[in-house]
């Protein structure tokens, strides 16, 4: 762990905005590590349940603003307008001193322009994907953010490159783990994640997705590929932000829904589907074998085609720059060939060699993304002294 933070002279007004479960997961991390430096810093934001446990004033919940993809986008537009005129007016009137994007550069990244010209100082943690694609967006991050925080280890030499400085914290995710195995101590037990399991079946976990897109295009495909496997039983994590009204599909196949124990689950299963995201980079990282999957409405996903250069979408392979976990994208994201890519990584008789590959580069890939000291921490130390 780095140093202490230094204490700022005088109290800082701080917005933060974070548009989906996982920044408000790694906002939580942020806003407390803001608060244990100072204790009169006052933090409004746009996110979740971690943030206001954290000690944040949530102006607007995160599920508002969780739309993704350009066909998403364009539906929703006269919603998403509405929120960015709320988002200036919430600047306009709070007047603070920082303005934290947290990921979400789609948004983040045009309120840090607003920002910038109004004299606030910006700092953007996570940064958008700029070499997978729109590369061009590097000349708007230069001009309207002040300090970029990036959380992947290639990140740094491919902004150097192209002659920009950012802060390389490491992954948050990590920290979150790192918390939640600490705050559980060496003896104490796990609670029942996994609904009672007479048969003693091996434990597939399906992860359809946060958004309510997302769920309404993999919810039914996974129930799907769940029947196509009667040799595991089935278990749904339910969503940050989302009801068991999201999951009445489920409840009709009688697959149970658990809400907030993914992580639990995640330990406890033995593979998973999993809606490409950061979920599956919280699986690689707890050691779970899983399957990327994903499908979007024909428009995005041509218009993805056309502007990402990256060979996967799937953060593991990214990362590890090589195909260590199956992805089913779009047309090839059927029922069948689900059920066949779990087959290939777990048999009744527990993991194949291909299963086990699969864990042995997720530690790998642990090594990769463990950083010099707690992000959050860092990126606070950035924001109380810029």
């Amino acid at each position: 762990m780095a140093g202490s933070i230094a204490k700022s002279s005088k109290a800082l007004k701080i917005f933060i905005l974070a548009g989906e479960a996982s920044g408000d997961a790694y906002g939580g991390a942020l806003v407390r590590a803001l608060r244990e430096a100072d204790s009169d810093v006052e933090i409004r934001c746009w996110g979740g349940e971690e943030m206001k446990s954290a000690g944040a004033q949530v102006v607007r919940h995160y599920r508002s603003l969780a739309f993704m993809g350009a066909w998403e986008v364009i539906k929703n537009i006269w919603t998403i307008r509405k929120r960015w005129k709320e988002c200036l007016h919430e600047l306009e009137s709070f007047k603070p001193d920082v303005f934290v994007g947290i990921d979400y550069p789609g948004f983040n990244l045009r309120l840090a322009r607003h920002a910038h010209k109004a004299g606030i100082r910006t700092h953007h943690y996570i940064s958008p994907s700029v070499w997978a694609w729109k590369k061009n967006r590097i000349h708007s991050i230069e001009r309207d953010v002040d300090h970029l925080h990036v959380i992947l280890p290639f990140e740094a030499a491919w902004y150097a490159k192209e002659g920009m400085k950012v802060n390389w914290v490491g992954h948050p995710l990590i920290e979150l783990l790192e918390k939640q195995r600490d705050s559980k101590g060496t003896g104490a037990q796990d609670s029942p994640s996994i609904p009672e399991n007479p048969s003693q079946l091996p434990v597939l976990l399906l992860l359809p997705g946060s958004r309510k897109q997302e769920l309404e295009r993999m919810l039914p495909l996974m129930l799907k590929a769940a029947q196509e496997l009667p040799q595991f039983f089935p278990v749904i994590a339910g969503a940050p932000g989302r009801t068991s009204a999201d999951y009445a599909e489920a409840t009709q196949a009688q697959i149970p829904v658990v809400f907030n124990e993914t992580r639990d689950l995640m330990k406890r299963a033995h593979i998973a589907l999993i809606t490409s995201g950061t979920a599956t980079l919280e699986a690689a990282l707890l050691g779970l074998p899983h399957v990327i999957c994903y499908r979007t409405s024909a428009f995005t996903y041509r218009l993805a085609r056309w502007w990402v250069q990256s060979k996967w979408i799937g953060l593991p392979n990214i990362l590890l720059e090589r195909t260590a976990v199956p992805e089913s994208i779009q047309h090839e994201c059927t029922s069948f060939v689900l059920a066949d890519h779990v087959k290939s990584l777990h048999t009744e008789q527990g993991l194949t060699a291909q299963g086990q590959a699969q864990k042995q580069a997720f530690l790998e890939l642990h090594s990769k993304l463990k950083g010099n000291g707690r992000p959050s921490h860092l990126v606070a130390q950035s924001i109380l002294q810029s």
